[in-house]
Formats: C-alpha cells, structure tokens, sequence
C-alpha cells in the first residue's frame, strides 16, 4: 500500500457519503411528492434506493439536452444534499449515544464497516476484466459524458444501441472531466448499499434477536439468508471493477426480492400498510428494466403486486402515483431507446420506425439473434448457421450444468427444501395453503421462463439461480413454524445457516486468492489498443481496432467501433451530435 491508494480510497469514501447523502435527500423528496410522508422515517437505506432511482431518472432527462459533465451532475446531488442536512440531523439528534457500552458497540460496528468498505473500494480498483465493459461500455460512458443523445447511434455499433440506463450512472459518476473512476464507484457503491440496506431491515432484531423465531420467516430469517449469496457474487469474477449492468441487476433482484418476502411476511401478520415497500418496489422494478432489458419479466411481476395492492383502499393514491411516476420514467427510457436506433427496446424491432437515423431493422434482428443463439451455442457459431429447431437444447444443458455453484446446487437445494415444503402441507391437520407466501416463488419463476426463451446464458440470469432456495427455505420454514415449538424452529434455523455459513467459508478458503486480489497502488489503468484511422464513403473518420481478431475499444478515443462500415455517414457532416445513419439506396435497404 502507497500514498496513491491511501488517497485513492480516501477520495472514494468521500464520493461514497456523498452519493448516500446526496440519494438519502432525493429519496426524502420523492416520498413525499409520492403522498408517503414521513412513513419509515425510522429507516434510511430504502431512501437512499429511492433517491438513486430519482436521480437516474434526472440524468436520463437531462441527457436528451447536455452531456453529462460535472456542471450537469454536481448541482443535481448538491440539491439532494442540501434536502438531507434536516433530516441527517434529527436523525443523529434522535440516536443520542448514552452508554459507553452502546458506544463500544457502535466503534466496532464503524470498524467492521470501514474494513469491508475499504475491501470493496480497493477491489473495485482493478483493472477492469469484463469483456463487454472492452467491447462497448466504456466506449458508450464516454458518449454520455461528451454528448447528448446521440441519434442512430447503434449504426456505429450495434451495443451502443442498447440502451441501458446504467450507464447513465456511471457517466454520472465521472464527474466529467475532472474524475473519470465511475466505474470504479457505479457497482461498488450498489454493493455496499446492498449490505448496508438488509442490515438497516434488520435493526429490530438487534434490540430483540427473539424475533427471529417469534416473527414470521420472511421478516428478518430471509435477510441473514441472503448475506452469504451477496457476499459470494462480489468474489466471483470482476465485478466490482467494471461499469457491467449485470451485477447492478443481480444487485437490484436479491434486493428487490427481500423487500417482497419482507412485505408479504408483515402483510400476513396483519400489517396490512405497506405503502412505503410498494413505492419502493415499484421504482426499484421500473429502473431495474432500464438498467438491463433482461430484467423485464422479474420487474414485470414485482410491479404486479404493486399493482394488487390497490385493492386496499387506503393504497389506491400510492399506487397510482407510483405507477405514474414509473410510466414516465419507462416513457423517457423508450424515448431515448428510439433515439439511439430507432427501435425503443432494442434489440426488439417492437416500436421500430425507418427514421432515418434508425439502424437498418435487418441488422436490430441479427443482433437479437446473434444474442440469443450465443445464449445456446458455443462460441464461434454464428447464428446464421445454426438450425431453427432444439437440437442445441442438450448440449447447452450439459454446459449449464457444469456450472455447480451458479445451478447445480441452488437448484438441488430449492427442489429439496419445496419437497419438503409441501410433505409438511400435506400432513399438516387444518392446513391452509398460504398463496401469498407462495406468490414469492413467481417472480423467480417468470424470470427464468423468460431467461430461457430469450437468451439463457447463465450472465443473464442474473441472480435467479440463487434467489430460487432463498424463497424455498423461507416457505419451508414457514410451514414448520405454526407445528413445532420455538426451541426446536430455532434449531432448525439455526442447522440451515450453519449449513449455508459453513459452505460460504469454504469457498472463501477456496477462494482465497481471489479474496486477496485488491488493488495497493490505487487505480490500476484500463486496457488501451492500438487503433487504426480509417474513412467512410461520405468522408467520416472513423477509429478501429488495429489488430486483427480484436473487438475490444475499451476507453477510446470518438468515434471508434471494432465492426467498420464504409457505408456510416453523419446526418449532418462535420456535426457529430447530429448522429449517424447508413448510405441507403433508393428502394432498398441499406447498402453493404
């Protein structure tokens, strides 16, 4: 360790407070334009997902005008900074530290937090690994920080079309030009708020640990379950260190799914108000589809219990609201999806218009087939030359199932614990099925179907795998409860997350390498290649890999693709934020 990265993780916790106080203040402001005033007010992370969430949706607005650059962002968490300082106040006047035994308590927990902080900053430090982070991310970030949307973008690449929100985020993160580590900050940040936001819903069992036996399984069981799998996802692969959507998304799922299991263990012990938790859902749900598209069916269903709830009268106004603000957020994703190719979900040529700017819907439809036959096929295999039938069904089953840890052992552990769960239903006397307990099972499992039906590789799943023998304990555990008494139900509980605990430790051990892979010297430098300067027909000058084989652009200079088209033209010569379009000719597609 040097005084580089001393000062490195110093700067990065900096922008950490900032970020959650900044997102706290936001988060403030939308409950209450929300109708929730000052509901939950005992807790602060869910605030911070909010503002967050708020605050995306801000950057994404204001892009369709300016770039995203430090004068844009900064004034924006300046006002959510300056709407937190009241409440961050009350809050530490209302916490009041009376006992030098709550203070000792309060040191350690400050200690363990600042060493896992300091544990994810500096992992997050490294040079970035992930193959698309090289392919399109970072050049797509570098498009948000330079200019607005920029029309017919995806003509000069194909994955600057998709338009995933995220990315917004992490330009955000820049603070453009004076930072340029967003994607440093974007998943590290996510992460950390994650752990930080299941030990905030757990706050009530640190006065009265009883409670997780008392209480229903859902409340607080479901969140110790959930720590290990949050903690493995954040030692496999580099995530931490690359501006990837895809562990946002895991982040986002594991997330959203214990606010649902919470929701529906407090509403089926007759806490029927649980406005705050479907304000929550239902933003969180929205935005975790303009992060990714994959989030699709997953959002879709926890949006329908936001939906449901109405039914209760004193919920009707929050649920509309929420739904308003969340149809506006999808109409600004939507738009500037159409902006980008012309197609407002792309790769789907749903919405798709032939505006001139629009990528030639021939090639929308190759790359949503060339995504979906990568998802079945091994490597290699262009999608053209792949029969439309299932012979690839077996061979990409056995691969799938090579993978243990992702699949092989969630899924073995979710069909044990549901056999068990309903053994016990069955020859329980006076036995009535909790459908609701049940539902918690449906986001998972529309999520899937659909992962299988559009691209199932296992990176697109996500956190599903994983989630599944999450909810399966908790329906087991909550058949049991009602027939056994506490002593044993708290054995019980006490068997599985040793069981759980125990595996993680072992693969920490085995593991430990990658454990010990954090950065000492501060921020290690992205990957640079060497370019080539080429000219399109209308005279554009293009940038592209120079080597031979090599997609891969990283950070690189504007404009730059690995995938050459001499037929790319400006709509407006020497005007770049006018976009890009293909040379057509009259009465065809294309030219190529």
């Amino acid at each position: 360790m040097n005084n580089a990265h001393i000062l490195a993780v110093l700067l990065t916790f900096i922008i950490y407070l900032l970020l959650a106080v900044a997102y706290f203040g936001w988060g403030k402001m939308t409950t209450s334009l929300l109708g929730l005033g000052r509901q939950e007010d005992d807790l602060v992370t869910p605030f911070i997902w909010i503002g967050w969430a708020f605050t995306l949706f801000i950057f994404q607005l204001t892009h369709f005008a300016l770039p995203l650059t430090a004068f844009v962002v900064i004034p924006v968490l300046i006002i959510g900074v300056a709407s937190a300082i009241p409440g961050v106040i009350a809050s530490f006047r209302s916490h009041t530290i009376r006992t030098s035994k709550v203070l000792m308590v309060l040191s350690g927990i400050i200690s363990v937090v600042l060493l896992v902080s300091f544990w994810v900053a500096s992992r997050s430090m490294l040079t970035p690994e992930n193959y698309d982070s090289g392919l399109y991310h970072f050049n797509k970030i570098r498009w948000i920080n330079s200019f607005p949307v920029v029309p017919g973008l995806g003509n000069l690449h194909g994955r600057l079309a998709f338009n995933q929100s995220f990315f917004t985020y992490v330009a955000a993160l820049n603070f453009f030009p004076f930072f340029g580590r967003g994607y440093s900050i974007a998943n590290s940040f996510l992460y950390l708020l994650a752990n930080a936001t299941f030990i905030d819903l757990l706050r009530p069992v640190f006065k009265r640990p009883s409670l997780l036996v008392e209480d229903h399984p859902f409340k607080y069981t479901s969140i110790i379950i959930a720590f290990p799998i949050l903690w493995y996802l954040s030692i496999s692969g580099c995530n931490l260190s690359s501006p990837s959507p895809d562990f946002a998304s895991i982040v986002l799922q594991l997330t959203m799914i214990i606010i649902l299991a919470q929701g529906i263990g407090e509403y089926t012990t007759k806490q029927a108000n649980q406005n705050f938790k479907v304000v929550l859902l239902g933003i969180l749900a929205t935005t975790a589809v303009t992060v990714k598209l994959s989030n699709l069916a997953f959002s879709a269903v926890i949006m329908s219990f936001v939906i449901l709830y109405a039914i209760k009268p004193h919920a009707k106004k929050t649920v509309f609201r929420t739904m308003v603000l969340s149809a506006m957020m999808m109409l600004v994703w939507c738009v500037q999806g159409f902006i980008l190719s012309g197609a407002p979900l792309y790769p789907s040529t749903i919405g798709y218009l032939p505006v001139d700017w629009a990528v030639p819907v021939e090639k929308v439809i190759s790359e949503a087939k060339f995504i979906c036959s990568s998802a079945r096929q091994p490597d290699g295999v262009y999608w053209k030359d792949i029969p439309d039938n299932w012979n690839w069904f077996f061979p990409w089953l056995s691969s799938l199932l090579i993978n243990k840890l992702r699949v092989v052992i969630p899924l073995s552990a979710a069909v044990f614990f549901l056999i068990a769960t309903l053994i016990i239903s069955r020859f329980r006397r006076n036995y009535r099925t909790q459908y609701l307990e049940w539902a918690v099972l449906l986001p998972v499992i529309i999520g899937l179907i659909y992962w299988f039906l559009t691209a199932p590789s296992i990176r697109f799943s996500h956190a599903l795998f994983v989630i599944m023998p999450l909810c399966s304990i908790l329906l087991f555990l909550s058949s049991l409860q009602n027939i056994i008494n506490r002593k044993i139900f708290c054995v019980v509980i006490c068997v599985i997350l040793i069981v759980l605990y125990s595996g993680f430790a072992g693969l920490i051990v085995k593991n430990r390498e990658a454990v010990k892979s954090i950065s000492l010297s501060g921020w290690h430098p992205i990957k640079e290649v060497p370019l080539d300067r080429k000219i399109t027909l209308s005279g554009l000058t293009v940038y592209t890999v120079k080597n031979p084989g090599e997609d891969q652009c990283w950070d690189s200079i504007l404009p730059s693709t690995p995938f050459f088209d001499a037929y790319l033209s400006l709509r407006n010569p020497n005007n770049m934020p006018s976009g890009f379009k293909m040379i057509r000719e009259e009465g065809s597609q294309y030219k190529k």
